[in-house]
């Protein structure tokens, strides 16, 4: 792992950029279809072993995240 602050900061924002999308891909999934989901994800640039995770397993997710 790096030493510079900056790399750890872009890191955080990634991984925050991630959730986001997958949130997103949630709610899309909620209110529209698994397949409208996985699309939305897709499009944003969530990986697919992600997004597989999250749409078919939604008993894993955070109790903060959207629900199906």
């Amino acid at each position: 792992m790096s030493d510079n602050p900056n790399d750890q900061d872009m890191h955080v924002r990634a991984n925050k950029d991630l959730a986001a999308a997958v949130e997103r891909g949630l709610a899309v999934a909620l209110l529209n279809g698994l397949s409208a989901g996985a699309l939305a994800m897709d499009v944003e640039g969530v990986p697919l072993n992600i997004a597989t995770r999250v749409l078919l397993h939604p008993e894993r997710c955070r109790a903060t995240d959207w629900h199906h």
